[in-house]
């Protein structure tokens, strides 16, 4: 990494990002998408693949993404300033805000696992949630590198991580007061309970309402 993920004097456009607001460019933002929950983030085409990798290699480790609440191109500044967003350069992304919420009175509030923010350090993003002082925004997470940059970590996160072996299927075991529906919604699964009740249907049996605690369900 050629800046530092903890400097943020460095604006993205000295770093060599074009755009920034007021200056959408939107043709430079490219889709991506986490293969297990579906979620879908728009971001700098320049980084697109990086983070496809990283989203991935999130839920393969067993933090899922809600699909409504996260996201990433916003044109827009900071709050409270004149100052360009990292998410109007398609640079910022956020997980989970519900469950990540920002807040100015210097409590962190959040529910990722020990391991994902070093993870996404690791390949030159920061953290909204080591933010100094009272304003801490768990939820958010920005490339803090130049371009080059984001070429290098795409070929160090290629080596580490694209060849690990994924599990094919998850798995669940159902609890008591369980119900499929409450189960695909607390997992975000994919097509809701009945894709859960499709795809389990042979150790349910023929009355989805009607699981019994201790069933190993598979997960989309």
């Amino acid at each position: 990494m050629r800046f530092s993920i903890s400097d943020y004097s460095i604006t993205p456009r000295k770093k060599g990002w074009a755009g920034g607001w007021p200056n959408a460019r939107p043709q430079d933002m490219v889709r991506v998408r986490a293969d297990r929950s579906g979620t879908s983030i728009n971001v700098h085409r320049r980084i697109a693949a990086l983070v496809d990798i990283l989203l991935d290699e999130t839920e393969r480790r067993g933090y899922r993404l809600n699909p409504k609440k996260c996201g990433g191109f916003v044109n827009r500044p900071i709050k409270g300033t004149q100052k360009p967003s990292n998410h109007s350069f398609g640079l910022g992304l956020d997980f989970n805000w519900d469950k990540n919420p920002e807040r100015f009175d210097g409590v962190l509030r959040t529910n990722f696992p020990s391991w994902l923010v070093p993870l996404w350090n690791r390949y030159g993003f920061a953290w909204g949630g080591n933010y100094r002082g009272k304003h801490k925004d768990p939820m958010h997470l920005e490339f803090m590198g130049s371009p080059d940059d984001a070429d290098d970590m795409l070929s160090k996160a290629r080596r580490d991580l694209k060849h690990r072996p994924v599990a094919v299927v998850e798995k669940y075991t159902v609890k008591s007061g369980d119900t499929l529906s409450t189960i695909a919604k607390r997992l975000h699964v994919p097509g809701g309970w009945r894709a859960l009740y499709n795809l389990n249907r042979g150790v349910i049996g023929d009355d989805p309402d009607l699981i019994v605690v201790g069933t190993v369900l598979r997960l989309p």
